[in-house]
Parts: structure tokens; sequence; C-alpha cells
């Protein structure tokens, strides 16, 4: 499998075709990264950076049994004179004997059980980074249920607060299933990763649900350091009517490199049909250079290239300050991430027939729809 191009983090616009100067006031950090919704991300120089292991490993040991005396074929208090037979040593003799072999066997148990403890701890601790933790249910419910009066309030925005999906000239329908496909590509250490994942959870609720959403936390060698979000890794998604594919594909510790120029730490690998995807679309002029996260492909007619609004509006807030601030619509950050999660709606609802209804026929969607095509 090849690896990812090495990691940049790009200057300019989402797209050749929507270039235009960064925000005022957005700068550009040491790294390279603008504010204009883009990172790109390289791996470290070889076909599999090395994982950052982490575990620790124990035994338990159980005392040796006693050893046992053999009898002494020469001890007539025993067994008698040679050549004739062993009185019956009756049931107080045999009882010890009995004793000594339960207790070997619970010992041999003992000793199985602890190498079979060890063994599995061995193997879920350093099998690859430590699981990501999950996001408080209420920080999901509060994203996954804006109500339809504050999306509705807020409608369509547009630039220069949302840049609205790209419009593929030529479509190659997307599917899993009989349903179609949104395929996301991103990296936990991305602030414009954790911007975009917020309008995508948002617009997401509205067709499913979400299991085992976890958080993940910009990198804080980046511009728009430590930008609270979610992450996908490990997480499942569940709808009737699309299919949500997300590949997180490095942490946001570093393994190895400089503050200049950090190397992140590899959680999950580009295969398959969001391999290919990623190699064909997420170059230039959808992409101001190849390899630019995040990336979303929306049913095969759709696609964003970097975040569609400034990590900075969610910058030094906490998840919940964030999700509770969605219901808002008179804030700045409510306008930016719903603003974009009705125009990823009303894209996806392109590829579902319109379906369900109260959904893509709702004021806001229908707002997006127009600007979007």
């Amino acid at each position: 499998m090849r690896p990812l191009p090495r990691p940049k983090v790009q200057a300019g616009s989402a797209r050749d075709d929507r270039r235009s100067a960064p925000t005022p006031g957005a700068g550009t950090s040491s790294t390279g990264t603008s504010s204009t919704g883009t990172s790109s991300v390289a791996p470290a120089r070889h076909d599999r950076p090395a994982l950052a292991l982490h575990g620790v490993m124990g035994a338990s040991a159980a005392p040796p049994n006693p050893p046992m005396t053999p009898t002494d074929p020469t001890d007539t208090t025993a067994t008698g004179p040679p050549g004739t037979a062993a009185p019956d040593a009756g049931p107080s003799r045999r009882m010890p004997l009995a004793l000594a072999t339960v207790s070997l066997v619970v010992v041999v148990l003992v000793l199985v059980v602890a190498l079979l403890a060890v063994k599995v701890t061995h193997r879920s601790n350093t099998s690859g980074p430590p699981p990501t933790p999950l996001a408080p249910a209420s920080v999901v419910l509060q994203a996954t249920t804006v109500p339809s009066a504050v999306l509705d309030a807020i409608g369509a925005p547009g630039p220069p607060v949302v840049t609205p999906p790209a419009r593929l000239a030529h479509p190659q329908l997307l599917r899993s299933g009989n349903r179609p496909l949104v395929v996301y590509v991103g990296a936990e250490f991305c602030p414009f990763c954790a911007a975009q994942r917020w309008a995508l959870v948002v617009a997401l609720g509205r067709f499913g649900t979400f299991s085992d959403l976890g958080l993940a936390t910009s990198s804080t060698q980046l511009v728009f350091p430590k930008v609270d979000s979610f992450s996908f890794r490990g997480a499942s998604y569940h709808s009737r009517y699309v299919a949500f594919q997300a590949v997180e594909t490095y942490g946001s510790d570093t393994t190895t490199g400089t503050a200049s120029a950090p190397v992140f730490e590899p959680l999950e690998s580009l295969a398959g049909q969001s391999r290919a995807l990623f190699d064909r679309l997420d170059v230039p002029p959808l992409a101001p250079v190849p390899a630019t996260l995040p990336f979303v492909d929306i049913g095969g007619r759709y696609v964003t290239v970097g975040a569609e609004f400034s990590p900075g509006l969610l910058a030094g807030r906490s998840t919940s300050t964030i999700a509770a601030d969605l219901a808002q619509p008179t804030s700045h950050l409510a306008q930016a991430v719903d603003g974009t999660a009705n125009e990823l709606t009303a894209t996806i609802c392109t590829s579902t027939d319109q379906q369900p209804a109260d959904v893509c026929n709702a004021p806001a969607v229908e707002a997006a729809r127009a600007r979007i095509r």
C-alpha cells in the first residue's frame, strides 16, 4: 500500500477554482498552514511509520509444590519384607496423596489462567495507539439534534462565512449497497479536519445515528492549536438513507520530527474505495496541493477539500461549549457550523432522492440547494 504524501500545510483556498486571499488577520503558521481551511499531511519516510506501542506486561507466579519423597523399598515399616505384599495403608495413608494431586491441579490451572491473562493484556496494549476517548453522550446528543428552527433560521450563509462544496463535472455515483456513500478522510492533528467534523456530525445526525464517537484535539504545533472536536476513529454510523465511511489517518501525538516539522502518529490506513477516491480527486484543481485534508466525497457528486469555515471560530472552546452554542442562531460559531451542515445536508439529499422528506424539504436545505447548484 502506498503511503500518504509528505505532510504539508498549504496556504491558499481549498480549491483552485475558488482562489481568494486568506482571511484578514488569519495569518500563517511557521509550518506553512494557512487559515483558509486546508491542511496537507505526509507520513514518515517509510512504507508504514512505526507505531508507538503502549502497554505493561506483568506475570504472577505461584509457589512450587513441595517435593514428594518416594518410599524406600527396603523400609519394612512401610511395605514389609522384600518380596511380600504391602499391607493396606487405609484411608489415612491415601488422603495426603489425594490432597497433593488436587493441589497440583489447582496450581497448574492458576498458572494457565495467569499466562492467558498476560497474553491477552499484552495483545490489547501493544496492538497500536491507545483507543480514542469517547465523546460525552450529552455532547453527541446536542450536536446531532440541533433544532430544525435553529437550522432554518441560519439557512445557507455562503461566502465568506461558509465555502460551499464543489459539484463534480463528471460525477461517478458512490454507493455502499443500495445507499449513497459519504467518504471522509482526515486526521486528528488537523485543525481544519476538527472544524469539518463538527459540521459533518450535525448534518449526518439528520439522517441517522452515531455510535462510539470519539474526542480529539488538534495539534498544539499547528495554526489554530488545540481545536476540540469529535474523532471518527472507532465510531460507527447507522442510517437507512446514507452510508458513511471515515478514515482518521494520523493522531495528534508526534513520533519524530521537530516543532516546525512534526511527524504524527499513524492511526488508520487508506485502502480500497477511499484510497482510489483520495488519489483521483484530492488533487488540483479541486485541492491546492495533492493529499490536502480534510477530504469529503458526498455520493460521488460533490467534494469538499479543506474546511468550509475557519477553525478559528472553535479555538479555545471546549466541546461542551461548542455543542451548546450550536443551538444559538445568532452565534457566529453556529452560523458557520450549522450553515455548513445545511449545505452538506443539501448535497446528501441530492443522492437520497430527497429523502427523508422532512429533512430535505426544510427551508434551510432548500436555500442551500439553490446555492450549490
